[in-house]
C-alpha cells in the first residue's frame, strides 16, 4: 500500500503512484514522469513507498524544466 503524504510541490503537476514507478524514478536517477535519466532536476514532491513490510518516504524528481509528461500528470493520467 502507497500513500502521498504531501501534495505535489509543483501546482498543477499530479505525484505519480510509487508502485508504477522503476527503481531508478524512486531513486532519483531518472525524471518520475517520463522517465528519462535527469541531467538538470527539479523535487516534485514525496511520497511513502512500501517495499515488504518496510515503509519509506521517497523523493521524487522531475526534469528542469518539466518535460512534456508533466501535462499528462496535470490530467491525473501519470507518467509516459
Amino acid at each position: 500500500m502507497t500513500t502521498s503524504p504531501q501534495p505535489s510541490l509543483l501546482p498543477g503537476i499530479a505525484l505519480p503512484d510509487p508502485d508504477t514507478l522503476t527503481g531508478p524514478q524512486l531513486e532519483g536517477w531518472n525524471c518520475a514522469l517520463c522517465g528519462r535519466r535527469l541531467i538538470a532536476d527539479q523535487l516534485l514532491g514525496t511520497v511513502v513507498w512500501t517495499c515488504g513490510s518496510r515503509p519509506r518516504e521517497v523523493e521524487l524528481w522531475v526534469c528542469r524544466p518539466l518535460c512534456t509528461e508533466a501535462g499528462a500528470a496535470q490530467q491525473g493520467g501519470g507518467h509516459g
